[in-house]
């Protein structure tokens, strides 16, 4: 029986704190590969960096990968090739009614975590995106106010009416006497 074989995935996932800028620049030293190669393993479909590897040489590779900035997934190659080759029919059988046709298998992750497309970049195509006529807002009746003084100007102001205050009629005592008295008026 002979050893099982893996791959390395890549989909241009990024690893938490890193900048795309940085992880291409990372990915383009690891592998020392130009611009044009490395923007390629950044499409977010899946790549196999590296095929017919060991667990243990595919497990070094992912983590190789994380340090760079990328997150990897290591994916079984018998079970790929299972999964992606039709079950082959006797020859005798007629043909049924069409099989019902099979989605790819998502790429491997650990149980509990999201995968995001790259944080750079667009997720559509340039001819996927619908065409927007730029609109053109009239902006001639606005104008601007110097940066001093109020926004309102004094004749947009509420003036309130002033309050009335009745005040007593305070009469102080001499200095002598030390006493004072107050008339309310009427």
């Amino acid at each position: 029986m002979s050893e099982s074989t893996y791959s390395v995935i890549f989909r241009g996932d990024l690893e938490p704190g890193y900048t795309a800028a940085d992880v291409k620049a990372n990915m383009a030293r690891l592998f020392k590969a130009g611009p044009e190669t490395v923007e390629k393993l950044f499409s977010g479909r899946p790549l196999a960096i590296k095929k017919g590897l060991s667990l243990a040489q595919a497990e070094q590779l992912q983590v190789t990968l994380a340090r760079q900035g990328a997150q990897s997934s290591v994916k079984n190659e018998a079970v790929a090739e299972a999964e992606s080759e039709p079950a082959p029919r006797p020859a005798e059988e007629a043909p049924a009614a069409p099989a019902p046709v099979a989605q790819p298998a998502p790429v491997a992750q650990e149980e509990g975590t999201l995968s995001l497309a790259p944080m750079e970049g667009n997720l559509l195509k340039e001819h996927e995106r619908a065409k927007v006529e730029p609109v053109q807002v009239p902006v001639s009746h606005l104008s601007l106010k110097p940066a001093v003084g109020y926004l309102v100007e004094a004749s947009e102001k509420q003036v309130p009416p002033p309050v009335q205050v009745n005040v007593p009629d305070w009469k102080l005592g001499s200095h002598i006497t030390g006493k004072a008295s107050f008339k309310l008026p009427d």
